[in-house]
Formats: structure tokens, C-alpha cells, sequence
């Protein structure tokens, strides 16, 4: 019985996860004008919203008899969800990967009141039409295809996480490798004389190379994360974010 409960609870925080997924895709490559993979994953889901919509689910569902009540519950738990997985993310990367400063009124950047007022909407329709409808989806399924969908699917997220965590990782350390070559490029010993000429040379060609892997590697993180922040690493980020418009511009000319 408890077998059948957790992959259930699976299965609505996948469904939840890819429709999450979409409603990104759909918020951010309209105002953009093109497709916008968000998420920092690779798949198509996003697990915050997997967990905002079992937390929705889970508690709200007993209250679904007050709309009012599950509009205002719902705000405050999947704004709850989306503040833990911002401050566990900059935890762990030492990089925040949104950043909601520049609205009105916010918490330590990690929620706004925009997304909150949409997270409470999006409970209410999902309490009200989304679930009824996935549960009956769901029904659909043979017990065993569902038991083995639920056991790939597991084994896709994990091994997708494991692998963007590293990246994401990598990523920081490369930016932060490009910090270090420009104050050294920068530094008075190095405009000294020209014995240090072949040293600079090595260095500056050394420079190029590690920022047009960055302009590759970082093209769908900061579609994806347009806020990311360092305030060890923003001046090689805005860097990175510059060299992407860039190509991008000269794409369209052609």
C-alpha cells in the first residue's frame, strides 16, 4: 500500500514538474520572441514545481470547499517551495540563479509578489481542473507500466541532476578561472617589459578560448536564468551575457 502511495505521489510530482515546465516556457519565450529552455535541468521538467504542486495537493486538497482559502494557502506554500530551493541552490553553488530584486516588493530577492499572486492561481486551477484531471489520467495506466514508467523516470532524474549539477559547477569554477586570468592580465607586473611579452600572449590567447567556452556553455543557463548572480563573478557574467547577445545579433543579420 505504501508502494502504491509514493509512486502515486511520483507521478503527480512529474506531471507537476513538465507542467511547470511549460507554463515557464510559455512565460518567458512569448515577452522573448523565441524558444526559452528554462529550468536547470535537462529534461523537460522543473522539480520546484513538482513540489509546490504535491505541497498544493497534498495539504490544500481537504480545503478545496473554500477557493478563497485554497488561493491564499496555496500563495504562501509554493512561495515557501520556490524561497527553500533558491537559498538550497545558492548554498550549494555559491551562485543564485534568479533573482527577483528588481520588483517592488520581494524576500531577500528569492520571491516576489508577481509570482506569488501566479503561484496562487495556478493552486487554485490546480485543485480545481488540473488534478481531477490527472488522477483520471493516471487511472488510465496498467499498475505495471505505471511501477516501470516511475522506475525509469527516477533513474532519468537522477542521472539528469547529477549531470547539470556538474556542469553548473564546472561552469562557476571556469568563470571564476577567467576572474583570476583577468586580474593577473591586469596586474602592473605584466605591463612591465617586454620579457613578459610571450607569457601575456599565452595568457590573453588562453583568455579567448576560455571565454568562447563559456559563451557556448552558458547560452541556456542565462536563458534560463536571466537573473543569475555571483557578486564574486557578475562582471565575467555580464562578460558571458554581452558575447551571447552579440552572436546572436550577428546571426539575425544574416
Amino acid at each position: 500500500m505504501k508502494q502504491i502511495l509514493l509512486e502515486t505521489y511520483f507521478w503527480y510530482f512529474l506531471f507537476y514538474s513538465f507542467i511547470g515546465y511549460l507554463c515557464e516556457i510559455i512565460y518567458c519565450s512569448i515577452p522573448a520572441k523565441r524558444f526559452v529552455n528554462r529550468g536547470f535541468l535537462h529534461g523537460p521538467y522543473l522539480p520546484v514545481y513538482g513540489f509546490g504542486g504535491l505541497a498544493v495537493i497534498v495539504i490544500l486538497s481537504p480545503l478545496k470547499s473554500s477557493p478563497v482559502l485554497v488561493f491564499i494557502l496555496g500563495m504562501l506554500i509554493t512561495s515557501l517551495v520556490e524561497y527553500i530551493a533558491g537559498f538550497l541552490l545558492e548554498t550549494i553553488f555559491d551562485t543564485r540563479l534568479w533573482n527577483y530584486s528588481h520588483y517592488r516588493f520581494h524576500i531577500r530577492g528569492r520571491v516576489c509578489v508577481v509570482n506569488t499572486l501566479l503561484f496562487g492561481l495556478l493552486a487554485v486551477g490546480s485543485i480545481y481542473l488540473i488534478h481531477p484531471f490527472i488522477e483520471k489520467l493516471l487511472a488510465l495506466f496498467p499498475n505495471y507500466l505505471r511501477t516501470v514508467g516511475a522506475f525509469v523516470m527516477l533513474m532519468i532524474m537522477t542521472v539528469d541532476t547529477t549531470v547539470s549539477a556538474f556542469n553548473l559547477l564546472l561552469f562557476t569554477e571556469t568563470v571564476g578561472r577567467l576572474q583570476r586570468l583577468k586580474e593577473i592580465l591586469e596586474s602592473p607586473l605584466n605591463r612591465v617589459t617586454q620579457s613578459h611579452q610571450r607569457f601575456v600572449e599565452l595568457l590573453e590567447k588562453e583568455r579567448a578560448q576560455i571565454q568562447e567556452q563559456l559563451r557556448k556553455s552558458g547560452k541556456r543557463l542565462f536563458d534560463a536564468f536571466p537573473g543569475m548572480h555571483s557578486p564574486a563573478l557578475d562582471g565575467q557574467f555580464k562578460l558571458i551575457r554581452e558575447m551571447i547577445k552579440e552572436r546572436r545579433e550577428k546571426r539575425k543579420k544574416k
